[in-house]
């Protein structure tokens, strides 16, 4: 079976020549030219040692791909942690892909009542549970600049969207969305305008989820652009925002 991938990187960069596995050291050229003449358009970033036993992970542009220590065989798809229900690949796909934060599209978010000098935004979904668990770790957070990007996954839930646009529409859209986290019913919003203004927005939002490769929430992303995918506690999400500094 002949692979291709896209050729999405000008540069190959190694910052060591050899790659320690299980105590064992492997030659990051020799793995490459292993890879580029199965794949002669793929062009690699980076080839690291994962903490599972005799496996190399080979990051190609937006394409995280695994190999075993010689390069000869090359696994393509996602590795899952099943003690913490984490699809590791879609992780690492989300690190290395950064965002612009001045392009993030703020003005479809609720804003928490927090300040500070980090910043995190996150792009939310109104009926995704796993947003619901976080959204109890993010009030805990007042001392960052917190943005709950709107942004229904679509296939979820046919009321995400509508519910959405009401939050946002709301007197008071914190408050708003503290009673859809705690499962309540939200009061009718009659201003039709309003509604119809944040439909068309939070329709630019899921175009640009889809440009940027997010499809699942919660999905945070840092002032320095790293992404990150999935549930974090309070202590995990100061660690990982920490990262920036």
């Amino acid at each position: 079976m002949k692979l291709t991938l896209t050729a999405l990187l000008a540069t190959v960069l190694f910052t060591t020549s050899g790659i320690s596995v299980c105590g064992e050291t492997f030659d990051a050229k020799a793995v490459e030219k292993t890879v580029r003449k199965a794949l002669p358009n793929t062009q690699i970033t980076t080839i690291q040692a994962l903490p599972i036993t005799g496996l190399l992970e080979i990051i190609a542009g937006k394409n995280v791909l695994y190999a075993d220590p010689t390069g000869r065989y090359l696994f393509v798809g996602s590795i899952y942690d099943m003690h913490t229900a984490t699809d590791l690949t879609a992780e690492r796909k989300a690190e290395t892909s950064l965002i612009d934060w001045e392009s993030l599209p703020l003005k479809t978010s609720v804003q928490y009542a927090g300040s500070g000098s980090q910043k995190l935004a996150v792009f939310f979904d109104p009926e995704c549970g796993w947003c619901r668990k976080l959204h109890k770790q993010l009030t805990l957070l007042d001392d960052i600049d917190i943005y709950a990007i709107m942004y229904p996954v679509e296939g979820l839930s046919p009321t995400s969207k509508h519910k959405a646009a009401s939050i946002l529409c709301s007197a008071d859209p914190l408050m708003a969305l503290d009673k859809v986290m705690a499962g309540k019913i939200l009061p009718i919003v009659s201003d039709s305008t309003c509604l119809d203004k944040a439909d068309a927005n939070i329709s630019q939002v899921q175009t640009f989820a889809r440009d940027k490769d997010i499809h699942g929430t919660p999905t945070l992303v840092a002032p320095d652009g790293r992404v990150r995918a999935g549930f974090m506690d309070e202590q995990s999400l100061r660690a990982w925002l920490n990262k920036s500094n």
